[in-house]
C-alpha cells in the first residue's frame, strides 16, 4: 500500500503524518503560530509537511492531502474562510505543490473526517454517509452515492443550522445555531446556566461526570438532546445509511449518546445507525491522504 502524507491544520497546532491506508505511520506536530502572520503560518505548515517527508526518507516526495478548518473556492480550492487562521485567499494547494513537487488536494477538514471514516473507519460499506464534528465548532460532511458532496463548495455547514427559534446569536449572524450549544463556547455557557462556574474547559465537566456530578450529568443529558435534534433534521433530509460523530465531545458519549439516540428514536423519519467514529484524532488526517488516491 503506498504511502502518503496527510495534514491537519488547526488554530493551534499542525499535524503532518506518514499515512499508509488507515495507519498513522509517522506523526509531526508543528505549532502554527497564528497571531504571527500570514507568512510563518505557511512557513510553519511547510516544515511539518518537511519533517514527515524526510522522517521516512522517501526516494521522492510523496502525495499530500491537506485538510483545513474553513471553505474552500470549489474550482481554485483557494481559501474562502477561516476562523482565527491568517490565511483568507491563500492558494494553498499552489503553495504545497511549489514546494514539494507532488500531487497535492485540500479540502475542508469535516469532509476529510468523512471521507477518512468512509474509506477506513465506521462508514466502511455504506454509500450515503453524514458526518458530524463537535469541538471548539461544529462541522459537517456528506457522502452519497459513495461520492463526497460539496455543494457549491460549501456543503456541510451543519453548525449554522438552527435548533432554537430566537436563541442565541452566533458568530455566523444565525440565532439559535446548533454551534452555540455544543461547541466548546456553548457547553461552556450550559456550565453557567447549570451552575458549574468553577469549571474553565469542557475537560473539567467530563471529569465532574466521571465523579457523578449531577450538574454535569445533566448538562450532558441537554447536549445530547440538541444534538439529537440536529442529527434528525440530517435524517430527515437526506435520510443516511449511518451517521458518524467525531470530534472532542465523543470523550463524554456515554453521557449524552443514550439521550441523543432517544431523541432521534422520538423524531426521526427514518433509522439509521449513529456510531461514533472510529479513527478518533486521526481521521482527519486519514482523511486527508484520502484525497491524493
Amino acid at each position: 500500500m503506498v504511502m502518503k502524507i496527510g495534514v491537519s491544520i488547526g488554530d493551534s497546532e499542525i499535524v503532518a503524518s506518514v499515512v499508509k491506508g488507515s495507519e498513522v505511520v509517522k506523526r509531526i506536530s508543528v505549532s502554527s503560530e497564528a497571531d504571527k502572520g500570514k507568512n510563518v503560518v505557511i512557513e510553519n505548515i511547510l516544515k511539518a509537511i518537511s519533517l514527515a517527508i524526510k522522517s521516512k526518507k522517501f526516494k521522492k516526495n510523496p502525495p499530500i492531502g491537506v485538510a483545513f478548518p474553513g471553505l474552500l473556492n470549489s474550482k481554485t480550492r483557494v481559501i474562502t474562510k477561516t476562523q482565527s487562521l491568517p490565511l483568507l485567499k491563500v492558494d494553498l494547494k499552489k503553495i504545497v505543490k511549489q514546494r514539494f513537487k507532488t500531487h497535492v488536494e485540500i479540502d475542508n477538514d469535516v469532509n476529510c473526517f468523512v471521507l477518512g471514516e468512509f474509506l477506513h473507519g465506521v462508514g466502511q460499506g455504506y454509500k450515503n454517509v453524514l458526518g458530524i464534528t463537535i469541538g471548539t465548532g461544529v462541522g459537517g460532511g456528506i457522502i452519497i452515492n459513495k461520492e463526497l458532496y460539496r455543494g457549491n463548495g460549501g456543503a456541510g455547514e451543519f453548525g449554522q443550522m438552527t435548533i432554537k427559534f430566537n436563541g442565541m446569536i452566533g458568530n455566523c449572524g444565525n440565532d439559535g445555531s446548533i454551534e452555540e450549544y455544543i461547541s466548546t463556547r456553548g457547553i461552556m455557557r450550559l456550565a453557567e446556566s447549570f451552575g458549574m462556574r468553577k469549571v474553565e474547559t469542557p475537560e473539567d465537566i467530563y471529569v465532574s461526570a466521571m465523579k457523578n456530578n449531577l450538574n454535569a450529568t445533566s448538562l450532558y443529558r441537554e447536549v445530547g438532546i440538541y444534538l439529537g435534534i440536529e442529527i434528525t433534521n440530517l435524517i430527515n433530509a437526506f435520510d443516511p445509511e449511518i451517521v458518524v460523530v467525531g470530534g472532542d465531545l465523543t470523550k463524554a458519549w456515554k453521557f449524552f449518546g443514550h439521550h441523543m439516540k432517544e431523541e432521534i428514536k422520538q423524531r426521526a423519519l427514518f433509522n439509521p445507525k449513529i456510531v461514533k467514529g472510529k479513527l478518533g484524532k486521526n481521521s482527519k488526517i486519514v482523511g486527508a491522504s484520502c484525497l491524493v488516491d
